[in-house]
Formats: structure tokens, C-alpha cells, sequence
């Protein structure tokens, strides 16, 4: 919960539905800022909850214009969302939002927080009890159960914790050639054939011969009683009897 003093009153911006049933339990939240009037608490699109400060129409074509703590946005305008994560602007009657200063401040703590998040990913935590480290003033569970789902899918932060993990085992002498020689070592040396054909077979992925095309499959299909020249003469007069179907993947 932030919230932003105008003219000496107070409006206050929720983190999400639950906490602002706490504060106003008899309030009622609209399904999105795009659709509400004004004094009416609407969703964010990250699903926070505001007020509408203001609602206005400008220019010719009678364009609505919404104005909430979160900045000043045009209702029309889809490829601008009303994020309540992004904060409080420092002025929120443009449309342009936040000031350099604030946007590179802000940046730098989320990206902070984030890289936090990522390390703690990085050594096997749960995503939520990572978030709940790594982004500390967050208290609503649903919130932190859907932030941090939604940031271990983004490409970012998979790539941060891929870079975590990849230092982690650098740090131990875990490396890449580390790891090929003692594939190598086992396949030489295994006495169990299935050690060595899965120490082959990893080699065999590292070095890409096994690299699949996944948009293209040959189909096999196995009938009874059939040569592959009968059954196309019997394909044109007759109906084979289909005893078992397979596909595989193959390069062009």
C-alpha cells in the first residue's frame, strides 16, 4: 500500500484486492481503470486497486482521459498499461510520467530486487519464499504468489538465474569441459552398460547429434500381413488392418 497527498488529502494506492477490503470493507472495485468514472476505485492492470482522480474527455474526438495516483493515461491507448509495481509517479498529471531522476531510481531498485529474487531461485528456493526476500514490503500472498510465478517466465530472469547458476558452478570447478570428461571417464570405464550408454548418450546431446527439427515427423505405420508393394494395391481395393502406428523426428 503507497499513497500520494493532494491538497492535503490522502489517496491511496492497494497492492491488491484483499488489502483494500481491510481498509474498506464495504468498497466496491471496478474490472479495470478503462471503464470506471470518476471517484470510482478500479483495477490496475497488474491488479492493484486505485481511485479515479479525475476523468475528462480531450481533443476532437472526445478522447477519455484518466488521471489516478499511479499518472495520467488515455483510455484508448492499449499499448500503455496502468501498472501499479511501477509506483507512484512524481508527477502524475502528464502523460509522459515519471521524471528521468524517478524512472532511473525506480529502475535501479527493481532491477536490484529482481537480481535478488534470482539468486535465491538460483540455489533451489520456492519462488514465493524467494519474492518474499527479495521484495520484502510485498505482503499479500495472492500478490506474491502471482508476481512471482509471472517473473520466473519472464526472459529476463531466467536469464539472471541461469547466470547465478552458471557462477555457482564455476565457483565449485564445475565447468564444461569438467563435465565431458567425466561422461568420458564413465563410458570408458563403467563396468554397467547402462552407465556407459547414458554417459554416451549425454555426450552425444552435448555434441548436437541428436538435435531434432520438432516441426517435422515421419510417420511409421506397421500392417498386418503386408509388404510396403501389397499394401499400396491393397490401399486401392481393400481395407488393411492398421496393428500399430510411431512417429519420429528427423532433420530435412
Amino acid at each position: 500500500m503507497d499513497f500520494k497527498e493532494i491538497k492535503n488529502t490522502e489517496h491511496y494506492i492497494y497492492d491488491s484486492l484483499q488489502e483494500f477490503k481491510l481498509h474498506n470493507s464495504e468498497g466496491v472495485v471496478r474490472h479495470n481503470w478503462r471503464h470506471g468514472d470518476e471517484g470510482e476505485w478500479v483495477y490496475t492492470d497488474d491488479d492493484f486497486v486505485c481511485q479515479i482522480l479525475k476523468k475528462t474527455f480531450i481533443g476532437k474526438n472526445k478522447d477519455i482521459c484518466i488521471r489516478t495516483v499511479c499518472g495520467t493515461f488515455l483510455a484508448k491507448d492499449m499499448d500503455r498499461e496502468m501498472l501499479g509495481d511501477e509506483g507512484i509517479p512524481e508527477n502524475i498529471y502528464t502523460f509522459s510520467g515519471k521524471n528521468v531522476g524517478q524512472e532511473k531510481f525506480n529502475k535501479k531498485n527493481r532491477t536490484s530486487s529482481e537480481l535478488m529474487f534470482a539468486r535465491y531461485a538460483a540455489t533451489g528456493m520456492g519462488a514465493i519464499e524467494a519474492y518474499k526476500l527479495a521484495f520484502p514490503d510485498a505482503k499479500s500472498e495472492d500478490y506474491i504468489k502471482n508476481r512471482s510465478e509471472k517473473l520466473l517466465k519472464t526472459e529476463r530472469i531466467e536469464k539472471m538465474i541461469s547466470k547465478e547458476i552458471r557462477a555457482k558452478l564455476d565457483e565449485e570447478g564445475v565447468t564444461d569441459n569438467w563435465l565431458i570428461e567425466r561422461y568420458k571417464t564413465i563410458a570408458d570405464l563403467a563396468e554397467s552398460d547402462t552407465a556407459k550408454l547414458r554417459s554416451l548418450d549425454s555426450l552425444a546431446k552435448m555434441s548436437g547429434l541428436f538435435e531434432f527439427n520438432q516441426n517435422k515427423q515421419e510417420k511409421l505405420e506397421i500392417w498386418a500381413g503386408f509388404s510396403p508393394e501389397q499394401l499400396e494395391e491393397v490401399k486401392k481395393h481393400g481395407k488393411p488392418e492398421l496393428i500399430a502406428h510411431a512417429e519420429k523426428t528427423k532433420n530435412d
